[in-house]
């Protein structure tokens, strides 16, 4: 059994420091007919039985029989529907937005009930794919207020991600032979597990996506997913055809246990989960063991600052290290904790946590090793390493913007 020992140590002051953001350049806007052709690769599988030999012209015609002739859709542009939406701060957000985009903003209960943003950028080409994006944030940021001269960083970085977020797909639409679904749902803030009592330090959601027999913990990602489907083809014009049936999920900074979430509970439809400095200990490995044991089709993509918040090695709390320290020293002192188990010989860890974190290492030798080689040996896992500021990765690697196409060899 895993659990998480080492890696709380930064995440909740992942925002503490106030620094500027980076501006999204302005580039040309792209007509539909520009727009590169597809080429995009076909996504591996995660390694499973083989499959069953069929008849190469009766499959020919079983999938053909089965593939709709594809409609175009009639998209609707530079549209704005948020008057249900509960968070005040979306308001004046969705009339700020510069951008022609079309957005809809208000609770969906996939969600739990709570407020999410579905955003289509400008100048679809309705003769395209719609690809649906789902974007988990991090901490706070389910506070949406824009920044102002005294406010504290925390307070308004939910507006700023949002915004990296926005400007990332609008590019991704403009540089990509299909149009770009953005799905933006808002975590219910410092929540713990149900039934919790005492005292709870996370100032993130650590049921996101993860339903329990509670009202106030519903959210349900297959729920979400048709309410989002429905929405794009009822109000926003995608045609059904048009509509990709895999979705992509990526998670930044604390977003990332919401991908573990969703591949633990469903994730039956994600073709690939993006950890954008979210490859915290449990999350991403606990993605992938959930992606192995279901033999998913779902590449697992991790995008991590060097010696940044969420390296395992080297980073702010550099679990893989202390891990396997742990059991490297367990031995010679395994005998003082059987005379005494209050045996303060290493004062920073008690007999009971020093002998589980030695445990530990056997579960996560694999995969923290794994880092050292860049992920080389572990089939389904791509590692992406970026000098990019974890503050900055929404607006540059969203919905793959900025990873390169040859991460789906990884077979």
């Amino acid at each position: 059994m895993k659990h998480a020992v080492w890696a709380w140590l930064g995440l909740a002051g992942c925002v503490a420091s106030a620094q500027t953001e980076p501006q999204a350049q302005p580039t040309a806007v792209a007509t539909p007919s520009t727009r590169p052709p597809d080429t995009s690769p076909t996504r591996p599988a995660v390694p499973s039985e083989p499959a069953v030999p069929t008849i190469e012209g009766d499959a020919a015609l079983a999938g053909a029989a089965s593939a709709p002739t594809p409609v175009d859709s009639t998209i609707v542009r530079r549209k704005r529907w948020h008057g249900d939406a509960k968070e005040a701060g979306l308001h004046e957000f969705v009339d700020a937005l510069a951008s022609g985009g079309t957005l809809w903003a208000g609770p969906l209960e996939g969600n739990g009930g709570r407020d999410v943003v579905v955003y289509i950028p400008p100048d679809p080409d309705d003769a395209a794919e719609v690809r649906i994006l789902y974007h988990f944030h991090g901490t706070y940021s389910e506070h949406i207020e824009a920044e102002r001269p005294g406010v504290k960083k925390r307070v308004w970085v939910g507006w700023n991600r949002l915004q990296q977020t926005i400007d990332a797909v609008d590019e991704l639409q403009r540089t990509r032979p299909y149009n770009v679904a953005l799905v933006y749902p808002l975590s219910a803030g410092k929540r713990p597990e149900p039934g919790h009592v005492g005292w709870f330090n996370k100032d993130y959601d650590r049921m996101w996506m993860a339903p329990a027999d509670d009202p106030d913990y519903r959210d349900s990602f297959p729920t979400l997913d048709r309410e989002v489907r429905a929405m794009l083809t009822d109000r926003f014009g995608v045609h059904p055809t048009r509509l990709r049936d895999k979705v992509t999920a990526e998670g930044h900074s604390a977003g990332g246990i919401a991908l573990r979430n969703v591949a633990v509970h469903a994730g039956d439809n994600v073709e690939e989960y993006i950890f954008q400095d979210a490859n915290f200990q449990t999350w991403a490995d606990g993605c992938y063991d959930a992606v192995v044991d279901k033999k998913a089709d779902a590449l697992v993509t991790i995008v991590m600052t060097d010696e940044g918040i969420a390296d395992p090695w080297n980073g702010r709390a550099p679990w893989c290290e202390q891990l396997q320290d742990a059991a490297a020293t367990w031995p010679s002192r395994r005998s003082a904790c059987a005379k005494n188990p209050k045996d303060k010989s290493v004062r920073e860890l008690s007999c009971a946590d020093h002998e589980t974190y030695a445990q530990e290492w056997i579960d996560y030798e694999t995969w923290c090793r794994g880092f050292q080689s860049d992920m080389a040996d572990i089939a389904g896992v791509y590692l992406h390493r970026t000098k990019v500021r974890h503050a900055d990765q929404p607006r540059h690697f969203s919905g793959g913007l900025e990873l390169p196409d040859s991460r789906f060899d990884r077979g």
